[in-house]
């Protein structure tokens, strides 16, 4: 078994440099447009209160001044952007992903932990892999070890993803789930419902529902497919069909609870089968990236940076965030977002699993 996960770590996926490259552009703009959190909040905080659970804080109560958060908050968004224009990516998401877990400690050290963390681990995982030969304005050369550097990252973030939404399955089946005398389900329907005053979207509709059948099957179904997740990952194939579940999930799960998993699209964009897209539209994408990622075009490449940090600095505006936010915002409607980003990604995972079973993926 070990020696069959050995050579699955390197065989497994097989992506071309150009979505190597495309995701790095993605998921670069995808984290600007969830944007960063500026933690110079903790440093109003007194020593005595930071509690830090075991992590990287747990020998120190120290906590620093505003200034050192305010600039670890510029230097992740200069990270992003370098990795976005193809300067030295791999350092700078190493980069990012330092600072991040400092701030995130200090910030999880004085109350709620967020496991969104989860979904920012392809920016280091990914940067071990060849994604900036092309559409960069800096492409670093192809080398043969690119054929074992392209399989093994998007197998690791796979066991990663796998492994986290399992204990999720873990955590359920240990917390009663599977007991028939209460629906778990519904209880933290009703807790969403009536405590915290979501009510939103088609939460009315499962208000009505009494059957204790259906919250039952709600129960087991979401335990059986966080439970198997586990094995997810030995099966490329298998995997991206429970990934087209768990965008199923989240959809659902916005338009019962009103809650957004939407930070998780980023994640997931990674395992999209390239091969099934059509190929007329994977050539205008390729001229269009790189018409704007020439080398011989890095100055604007850095001019972009600059300007972006300064607006980011002086102006507090990201302008990723901005656009799309404002996009939203013509909808009039609070969760326009989450339902067209959850609701679009699961019918674009619809129509690649319809195109799969035409042909071998």
């Amino acid at each position: 078994m070990i020696e069959k996960i050995k050579k699955l770590l390197f065989t497994s996926y097989d992506p071309s440099y150009e979505f190597l490259a495309f995701y790095r552009i993605f998921f670069s703009l995808f984290l600007l447009w969830m944007g960063i959190s500026n933690a110079n909040w903790v440093s109003h905080i007194p020593n005595s209160a930071m509690q830090p659970p075991i992590s990287i804080l747990s020998f120190t109560d120290f906590v620093p001044p505003a200034w050192f958060f305010t600039g670890c908050y510029y230097s992740m968004y200069l990270c992003l952007l370098l990795i976005l224009i193809g300067f030295k990516p791999r350092i700078f998401a190493i980069s990012y992903v330092v600072i991040y877990l400092v701030t995130s400690n200090y910030a999880f050290s004085f109350g709620k932990i967020d496991h969104t963390f989860v979904y920012s681990l392809p920016i280091i995982v990914m940067a071990f892999s060849p994604w900036n030969t092309t559409f960069s304005f800096f492409p670093e050369p192809q080398k043969e070890t690119d054929v074992l550097s392209k399989s093994w990252p998007m197998f690791l973030l796979s066991m990663f993803l796998g492994f986290g939404i399992f204990t999720a399955g873990l955590a359920k089946i240990l917390g009663g789930w599977l007991n028939t005398d209460m629906q778990s389900t519904q209880v933290f329907f009703y807790q969403y419902r009536y405590g915290v005053g979501w009510h939103d979207l088609m939460s009315d509709v499962f208000d009505k529902i009494n059957s204790q059948f259906f919250w039952e099957f709600l129960d087991y179904s979401t335990v059986l497919f966080e439970s198997i997740f586990i094995l997810a990952f030995l099966k490329p194939r298998f995997f991206r069909l429970m990934i087209w579940i768990t965008l199923f999930f989240h959809l659902n799960v916005l338009l019962m609870f009103n809650i957004a998993f939407t930070y998780a699209i980023g994640f997931y964009a990674l395992f999209i089968p390239s091969q099934l897209l059509p190929p007329g539209f994977k050539v205008e994408i390729k001229i269009f990236l790189q018409s704007i990622f020439q080398p011989k075009h890095k100055g604007w490449g850095i001019v972009f940076v600059i300007i972006y940090l300064l607006l980011v600095i002086f102006f507090d505006c990201n302008a990723v965030n901005f656009i799309f936010s404002k996009f939203f915002d013509l909808f009039g409607f609070f969760y326009a977002s989450p339902l067209i980003i959850l609701g679009g990604a699961f019918l674009f995972g619809t129509y690649l699993l319809v195109r799969s079973l035409r042909k071998d993926v």
